[in-house]
Formats: C-alpha cells, sequence, structure tokens
C-alpha cells in the first residue's frame, strides 16, 4: 500500500518558489545539484534568527532579501540588471505553475506573493537604471562594454519587443539583441511608475535611439529603432519625457533645419534616405 506524500503547508511553498525566483538560501546545506548562480545571504539568515524568526522566505522579507542580494558581492552571481530581469522572468514562469492548483484560497494567496515579487522587481530596476552605481551598476556596464556608448541595457529588451528587422535584407525580423524581455516586464516598468522616475531613463534611451539611426542608411535597419520610438511615445509617459527632451526641438543662435536635422531627437529619423 503506497504512502501520500505529506502536504506542504502554504508557508512552504511559498517559500519554495521565492527561492526559485530570487535564487537565493538562507541555510548553509548547498545541493550539488543547485543552480550555481544561488546565493547563500549568510549574513542575513543570522539577522532573521537573531530576531527570533524562522529561516522561510515570505512576503515580508523579499525587500530585504532583494537589497541584501544586489548590494553583496557572491562569485558566480549574475550582475544586476540581468539578475533582476531573470527574477521577473523565474516570477512570471512560476505564475504559470500554480495556475492549475486546486486549492483555490492558496493559489490567490501565492499569485499574490508573485505579483509583489514581480512590482519589486521592476521598482528595483528603474533605481538600477537611474542610479547605475548603487549595486555595481558601473562594472556590469564595463563587461557588457556599454560604458564607452552608454547604451542603456533596456535597449535590446525594447528591440526584442518591437522586433522591427527588415526582411528581405538579411536582417531578422526578431529583436536580434540576443535579448528576449520577459512578459509583461516593459509595460509594467513604463505603466507603474512617477514621472521623476522614468523620465532620466527615457532621455537616455530616446538619446540612444537617436544615435542608432544617425548614420543608418534606407537599406541598413532603421525600422527597429523606429518600432521602439513609437513604443515609448505609446506610454504617456514616455511622450510627456520626448517633448519635454532638451533636444526635442534644440535651442541655438545657429540653429537652421539642417542643424535640427541632425542633432534632434526625431531630425535623424527623417534623415533616413536612400540617397548618399
Amino acid at each position: 500500500m503506497s504512502t501520500q506524500k505529506p502536504q506542504r503547508s502554504p508557508e512552504e511553498i511559498e517559500d519554495i518558489i521565492l527561492r526559485k525566483i530570487f535564487l537565493v538560501r538562507l541555510t548553509d546545506a548547498a545541493d550539488s545539484n543547485a543552480d550555481s548562480r544561488i546565493v547563500y545571504l549568510e549574513l542575513t539568515a543570522a539577522e532573521i534568527l537573531s530576531e527570533g524568526k524562522d529561516l522561510k522566505l515570505t512576503r515580508d522579507l523579499m525587500e530585504r532579501i532583494l537589497i541584501d542580494r544586489l548590494s553583496g558581492s557572491f562569485p558566480g552571481a549574475e550582475p544586476a540588471f540581468t539578475y533582476l530581469i531573470n527574477s521577473y522572468r523565474r516570477a512570471h514562469e512560476e505564475g504559470k505553475k500554480i495556475a492549475n492548483m486546486k486549492d483555490k484560497n492558496v493559489r490567490s494567496e501565492l499569485e499574490s506573493v508573485i505579483r509583489q515579487a514581480k512590482k519589486l522587481l521592476v521598482s528595483y530596476c528603474r533605481i538600477h537604471l537611474a542610479n547605475p552605481d548603487c549595486f555595481g551598476g558601473s562594472e556590469e556596464m564595463k563587461s557588457n562594454k556599454l560604458d564607452a556608448s552608454n547604451v542603456s541595457p533596456l535597449l535590446p529588451l525594447i528591440f526584442s519587443e518591437v522586433g522591427g528587422g527588415i526582411e528581405g535584407f538579411g536582417v531578422s525580423s526578431s529583436g536580434g539583441s540576443g535579448a528576449q524581455c520577459p512578459p509583461g516586464f516593459l509595460k509594467e516598468f513604463f505603466e507603474e511608475a512617477d514621472w521623476d522616475s522614468l523620465d532620466p531613463i527615457l532621455k537616455g534611451l530616446y538619446e540612444n535611439l537617436r544615435g542608432s539611426v544617425l548614420n543608418v542608411s534606407a537599406l541598413g535597419n532603421f525600422q527597429q529603432p523606429l518600432r521602439a520610438l513609437l513604443y515609448l511615445i505609446s506610454f504617456p509617459v514616455g511622450a510627456k519625457s520626448l517633448v519635454n527632451h532638451p533636444w526635442w526641438i534644440p535651442k541655438s543662435s545657429y540653429t537652421n533645419g539642417r542643424v535640427i536635422e541632425m542633432t534632434s531627437i526625431l531630425g535623424p529619423f527623417f534623415h533616413v534616405s536612400a540617397l548618399p
């Protein structure tokens, strides 16, 4: 006669899901087959124990765990931006896994926990992009060779979302950057934030897009940056940031049509031509 496995409590399930999302552990016992990116938050665990709490991840500990993970230096751990994006992706996957849970009350609670985790990850993505030095962002950009051109690491995700390569000219219609944006991330990133936190990020993105088409011919990949531009201004905060950008209409005593075409944000998009 087979024996049934004891059912896990909702608290145990929550702990398991959050450990999978944030790739952390609070106990010293490591599984030899575990993901090598999982980090042991030893100091955090000691603090939690000193407070008389169990070493289980809960929604109340999420932000504390995330800050400690981002602020620490752990061998083999993902860089901050990569970690935040992939954690959001993992949260999305965990959300799909619990969709068919029989206990509706437990499922509802876990869905709430995952939504909270995703919201937290998006919020810290904004913090990281607006303040790259906060969590070792400068080193991450150097390792990705992005510091020289100041390209936002958010841009490849936007390209993957909008596609827009030129089929028939040897360019794929997919994002082409190799980076895939987690479902729902960008919508949440741009819709659920205040103006002050998003405006600096958007200004940098508009400058990146302007630079990407500055010397592109009609046969080059100008559709992808154009679709990215249209995507950003589809959000009210994106449209507001564009028209408030210093390069929306450059102001100078030498400003003329040619200067506006070459220096404004939109000018290079209209400059694309088949003529040399």
